[in-house]
C-alpha cells in the first residue's frame, strides 16, 4: 500500500512539473491613467475570479478588491495549476494551506497623512460620514496616474490548545474553547483552526498584473 501510495505521488509530481504548474511572468506593479481606471478595476476583479478568489468586497471609490481565500493547489492535485513550482506544490501537500488576495490602488504620488498629535479624539470614524468623506481616497474623481499592486498572503492552518499528556508523556491533544467550535452544514460542531501567515507568493502576483495588462491591451485594442 506505501509502495502504491509513493508511485502515485510521483506520477503527480511528473504531471505537475510537465504542465500543471503556471507561469511565472508579470510586472510588479502597474501604472494606469486616470481614464482607464474603470476598465482596471473590472479586469482586476475578473482576474481574482479566474484564480477562484472572487471579490468579497469591491470598493471602487477607495480602490480595494479583496477575494475569498482559496486552499492552495497540491501534488494530489495536478489538475490544479495555481502553484508556480513543484517546491510550492510540495510545500502545499505537506501543510494545510490556503491563498488571499488583495488588489490595491492608488495615486501614483500618494502619502498617507502623518498623525500631527494635535486636535480633539472623537473615537472611530463612521463609514460613510462627512469626516471619512473628507479623508477618503476618490479614485473615481482623481486625475493623476494611478498604480495598482496586488498582494497575495499565504496563510497556513493550525489549531491552537496542544496539550501534552503530562503521565505518558507520549499522548497528544487539543484542547477546545467552546466559544470558537463551528457548526457546519451537517449538524457537527468541529474546531475549524486558525490560520496565520507565513508569506507571499509573489509569483502569482506578478500573473494576476499581467491579466490585468492583457485586458487593457485588448479593450484599447477594439476601442
Amino acid at each position: 500500500m506505501l509502495r502504491i501510495t509513493i508511485q502515485m505521488l510521483l506520477a503527480s509530481a511528473c504531471v505537475a512539473l510537465i504542465g500543471g504548474c503556471a507561469p511565472n511572468r508579470g510586472p510588479e506593479r502597474i501604472q494606469i491613467q486616470a481614464d482607464q481606471y474603470a476598465a482596471a478595476f473590472t479586469a482586476a476583479e475578473e482576474a481574482a475570479v479566474s484564480v477562484g478568489m472572487p471579490p468579497m468586497v469591491s470598493d471602487q471609490v477607495g480602490g480595494i478588491i479583496e477575494g475569498r481565500p482559496r486552499l492552495a493547489g497540491s501534488l494530489i492535485e495536478p489538475w490544479r495549476i495555481d502553484n508556480s513550482g513543484l517546491d510550492q506544490a510540495l510545500e502545499n501537500t505537506i501543510n494545510k494551506q490556503r491563498r488571499r488576495i488583495r488588489f490595491e490602488f492608488l495615486p501614483r504620488d500618494f502619502r498617507p497623512p502623518e498623525p500631527t498629535g494635535e486636535g480633539e479624539l472623537r473615537g472611530a470614524v463612521v463609514p460613510g460620514s462627512t469626516i471619512d468623506l473628507q479623508r477618503s481616497i476618490n479614485l473615481l474623481a482623481q486625475d493623476d496616474p494611478i498604480e495598482v499592486r496586488v498582494w497575495v498572503y499565504v496563510e497556513r492552518q493550525f489549531i491552537p490548545y496542544l496539550q501534552r499528556q503530562t503521565w505518558s508523556r507520549v499522548g497528544t491533544s487539543y484542547a477546545q474553547n467552546p466559544l470558537e467550535l463551528s457548526r457546519n452544514t451537517d449538524g457537527v460542531v468541529r474546531d475549524s483552526g486558525r490560520w496565520t501567515p507565513v508569506g507571499r507568493d509573489q509569483a502569482m502576483e506578478q500573473r494576476l498584473l499581467a491579466r490585468v495588462e492583457d485586458a487593457l491591451a485588448a479593450s484599447a485594442a477594439t476601442d
